[in-house]
């Protein structure tokens, strides 16, 4: 995969420089130097120290320095070493002479080349400078920042994601350990009767030898049960606060039950209403009831702290085989709930699922909250635990998006760069020493004057003066090959075009482009 990408790169460094060949050129470059292979040695040149720049950053960006002062057309060879010396090169000093010395050096090939002209030399490279040697080092920087920023807040989210997975866990435990102290209460109190009961047949006795060794026995069993039982589950005994256990065992999950928490609530501000269908929940089994208990207790809570002005609305159906609770309200604005954990709903969840029911929690449609739970009336397997977390980011698929959206922007840019000197190199022309410019250069040519002696005075053929007269021109000789090259004046810009047969000039025009 990093081969072909490397290989798609190098063939798109090689497109854009051969492809500028006929749009960047100065009159020292190989441009001016004939011969069908000079172009192929530019692309060659090019192409070598994007090569070379992941082992050899800094010599490659000093090379395509110097080639690009040499030849302006190699800009995109030169904007990738930028990149690859600001992400690769880790010392601050020699990356900043690297970047210095690649701004100096096409500066002075290209100011000796022209002859020391100074103004445009600073014009044409010094915006050279900033495309293809400040923008790239930018970029690779506010990526590099971006990639430190992603992977600090995927770091976080990890670590968020671990705590808010352990807080679960331990109010899961703090449930299953609540439901060990019912038991340990519910079955102590049963387990005391059966010993009273089997006190009883032995008091019953009139002498020793009446007391039957069946009695005996159960009475020294539960004894033991009952020991094991103090030993093993009374050390989970907490206190729960003042406010949670207000009803006895007996009365837990029943109408009069949810009655009193309703009233509880409506006693602190909070609008809300009891709706029960079905029979009253007296003789069911008490783990069904302290269910009940606790999730009617959990989403009143819920709604005093983050809906106190909201209507909420408790729901419990008695079905023939399942009882349902649901707790929701409206989600009126304007409350101001103190933040919790969510962490009781959790242990809520906990005590339903170990009884074989389902559980459900979230914002309703519009605005509000809901809290729902199905119980089964009898004894059912425990569901499976449900993920509390949201999935997990599929991390190579975010990475593969992001190095697409990374290669696009790049190849934009250098694209873009080379736009940048196309315009730059052919608004601000060299005059080289001797050589007459485009305005006296038409009137000195004659006809007849060879395609070299053309060549000396008005330079080569300019394409932007090429494709700006297209459908502006007058009609061509049949046959002509034409040159075309521009001046600007303060009121329009001025077209001249050489045509030749056999590299002789056999005609000349100037035309004036329309005012847009």
């Amino acid at each position: 995969m990093a081969l072909g990408r490397e290989s798609a790169l190098l063939g798109f460094v090689a497109m854009v420089t051969y492809v500028a060949i006929d749009y960047v050129v100065v009159d020292w470059s190989p441009a001016q130097c004939e011969g069908p292979g000079v172009p192929a040695l530019v692309v060659v040149g090019a192409v070598v120290p994007v090569v070379a720049r992941r082992r050899l950053p800094v010599t490659a960006l000093l090379a395509t320095a110097l080639l690009f002062g040499w030849y302006p057309a190699t800009g995109v060879a030169l904007a990738l070493a930028s990149y690859s010396v600001a992400g690769r090169t880790r010392s601050t000093r020699r990356r900043a002479v690297a970047f210095g010395l690649a701004a100096v050096l096409p500066f002075a090939v290209g100011l000796i080349g022209s002859g020391y002209q100074w103004q445009v030399a600073f014009v044409d490279f010094g915006v050279a400078t900033l495309v293809c040697v400040a923008g790239p080092a930018v970029v690779q920087v506010l990526f590099a920042q971006r990639e430190r920023l992603v992977g600090a807040l995927r770091e976080q989210t990890g670590y968020l994601r671990a705590n808010h997975e352990l807080a679960a866990s331990a109010a899961r435990l703090k449930e299953r350990s609540r439901i060990a102290q019912e038991m340990h209460d519910l079955l102590g109190h049963r387990l005391s009767l059966i010993s009273l009961y089997a006190g009883s047949l032995e008091l019953g006795a009139t002498t020793p030898a009446d007391v039957t060794e069946p009695a005996m026995m159960i009475r020294g069993t539960v004894r033991t049960a009952m020991q094991e039982l103090r030993a093993t589950l009374g050390i989970l005994r907490q206190h729960e606060p003042a406010d949670s256990a207000t009803r006895p065992a007996e009365q837990a999950g029943t109408w009069s039950d949810v009655s009193q928490l309703v009233q509880q609530t409506q006693a602190g501000g909070v609008r809300v209403k009891l709706i029960w269908t079905g029979g009253d929940l007296v003789g069911t089994g008490l783990p069904v009831r302290q269910a009940v208990h606790r999730i009617v207790r959990e989403g009143l809570t819920n709604v005093a702290r983050h809906a106190a002005a909201a209507q909420a609305e408790v729901v419990v159906a008695h079905g023939a085989d399942r009882v349902r609770v649901e707790i929701s309200d409206d989600g009126q604005p304007g409350t101001t709930g103190a933040p919790g954990s969510g962490l009781g709903l959790v242990g809520v969840q906990e005590r339903v699922r170990l009884l074989g029911g389902t559980f459900q929690s979230g914002p309703r449609p519009g605005r509000g909250f809901r809290v729902c739970a199905e119980l089964p009336l009898s004894t059912a397997s425990p569901a499976p635990i449900e993920p509390t977390t949201e999935p997990d980011i599929d991390e190579k698929v975010d990475g593969r998006w992001a190095r697409a959206g990374m290669s696009g922007l790049l190849v934009t840019g250098l694209v873009g760069a080379v736009a940048i000197l196309v315009v730059t190199f052919n608004q601000v022309r060299f005059d080289l020493p001797g050589s007459p410019s485009i305005d006296s250069a038409f009137d000195s040519v004659a006809l007849g004057s060879t395609r070299g002696l053309v060549a000396e005075f008005v330079g080569q053929d300019v394409p932007i003066a090429r494709i700006a007269s297209r459908g502006v021109e007058p009609p061509r000789s049949e046959g002509a090959d034409c040159w075309y090259g521009y001046s600007v004046d303060v009121e329009r810009t001025m077209i001249e075009r050489y045509c030749f047969r056999q590299d002789i000039l056999v005609d000349k025009v100037r035309f004036a482009l329309p005012l847009t």
